[in-house]
């Protein structure tokens, strides 16, 4: 008799769940559907690669109530232990719908998209993107061009590494040059992350549809669907490595992160994370994925064979919303003509030394592999002069299988430093407050609970269960 009245409750339950999440989705499609009347009701022209200004102006209207709305379900969804087919389908479902509104409008946010299709442009010219500049072709007919007049770095070489540039490619050699085929790539990637972050959830005991906070999440779907920023597919490459660490297929975690470093380069800064004493075939796996994955640019570009990313991590000038460096920019001010030198210097320094740490430290539970990666998340938060918002795409997975409040704060917050293109400079360290302070705050609560945890004693849990 019990038994019949829990299935029933459970039932109501999860009829009541798929109920908030149906108006919660219908509620989200309505803002997107109004994020694509506005954009694709206004002409684009991104001249050298800014941000469109009017819809940068009213971004934050639409970006905070999706995001309330996504972490609404969110909550909703981790405080059930439903795994049915039907609610994990209306997930999934309203997940495509969001980016289906946004694949066919132009990127408004970002035009690094524009350099993808350029450097497939001198791919199948038949040149080495990591030898040429669009700067480089000085002739009318280019520098007529919309495609390069819309690079937003036209001195520099590519910074994108190879298998980046063979996706590049072939997106171009499957519907030409166009930034809409790039983006559907993008979003395929960002797919294909779903489903595997779903098998790695189900792989440790937690029900699937813990997903909906990086389906739902509005800075995946602006950033990717929106924007169709290559780290879509750097995300799959890097939850396979962890799958794969979990599972204990130690060669295949190490080829997977090394695929994930050949898309975007910051996935090499994982290593001290998976890698252990007694998991040395990560370590070779990544190293030899890596090496072949350049080996066809070696013969003509030799040492340029890294394009524009020796530069771009050497210059100091290199500064976009960082945090604790910001501080230390600001306090070397007083007594150096060169503080973004310094700062830069003391922000990798610290970076190296929190890396060289942990590669002397084994993970020997996944349990263990979630801090190691949440250290080095915060390090390169931390302790980096430049945080785009699509920087933080490839750990807003992490938080469906961890859901810890301050990366759930700051996947939010850091959205507003798109105001960045709008106001004055001396605003922006208001804003770095507002973004950053809650963060370290919550950060700080965080680890005072995880070294208690450590000590034996029991952690309050947020929503749902944790690995």
């Amino acid at each position: 008799m019990a038994s019949a009245v829990s299935r029933r409750r459970d039932g109501e339950t999860v009829k009541w769940l798929r109920l908030r999440l149906l108006l919660l989705g219908a509620a989200s499609s309505l803002g997107y559907l109004l994020v694509m009347a506005r954009i694709s009701g206004h002409p684009v022209f991104l001249r050298w690669g800014f941000p469109l200004s009017d819809f940068l102006a009213v971004f934050l209207v639409y970006f905070i109530p999706l995001f309330l709305l996504a972490m609404a379900g969110a909550w909703w969804t981790f405080r059930s232990t439903t795994d049915d087919a039907a609610t994990l389908g209306l997930i999934i479902g309203f997940a495509l719908l969001f980016r289906l509104l946004l694949l066919p409008t132009p990127p408004v946010l970002s035009s690094d998209i524009f350099r993808y299709v350029w450097d497939a442009r001198i791919q199948t010219s038949g040149m080495n993107p990591y030898l040429s500049r669009p700067a480089d072709f000085d002739g009318e007919d280019v520098k007529k061009d919309p495609l390069y007049q819309q690079q937003n770095r036209p001195l520099a070489r590519t910074i994108y590494p190879p298998l980046a540039q063979m996706a590049f490619r072939a997106a171009r050699a499957a519907a030409g040059e166009s930034v809409p085929a790039t983006k559907t790539l993008m979003v395929l990637g960002d797919l294909a992350g779903m489903i595997i972050l779903m098998h790695l959830l189900q792989a440790l005991g937690l029900p699937r549809a813990r997903v909906i906070i990086y389906a739902w999440h509005p800075l995946v779907v602006f950033e990717i669907a929106g924007s169709g920023h290559v780290d879509a597919l750097a995300v799959p490459c890097i939850l396979l490595a962890i799958l794969a660490w979990q599972r204990r297929q130690d060669a295949l975690a190490g080829i997977a992160l090394g695929a994930a470093t050949l898309i975007k380069i910051f996935p090499v800064l994982l290593i001290p994370a998976l890698f252990t004493r007694r998991r040395r075939s990560i370590l070779l796996g990544c190293g030899g994925t890596i090496l072949l994955g350049y080996l066809p640019f070696l013969p003509g570009a030799g040492l340029q064979v890294l394009g524009h990313l020796p530069r771009f991590l050497a210059d100091p000038n290199e500064m976009f919303n960082p945090s604790l460096m910001g501080l230390v920019f600001l306090l070397t001010s007083f007594a150096s003509r060169a503080p973004a030198y310094w700062s830069s210097w003391v922000g990798k320094a610290a970076l190296l030394c929190t890396l060289a740490w942990l590669l002397r430290r084994d993970a020997d539970t996944f349990h263990d592999l979630l801090a190691r990666v949440w250290i080095i998340a915060g390090a390169i938060t931390l302790f980096t002069l430049t945080l785009h918002p699509w920087y933080l795409l490839w750990l807003v997975p992490f938080l469906a299988i961890q859901p810890r409040p301050e990366w759930i704060y700051l996947s939010g917050a850091i959205a507003i430093t798109y105001s960045f293109y709008l106001i004055a400079p001396a605003t922006r360290g208001l804003i770095g407050v507002l973004e950053y302070l809650p963060f370290l705050l919550l950060a700080c609560r965080g680890w005072r609970e995880y070294v208690l945890i450590r000590s034996g004693a029991p952690r309050p849990g947020f929503v749902g269960r944790t690995p």
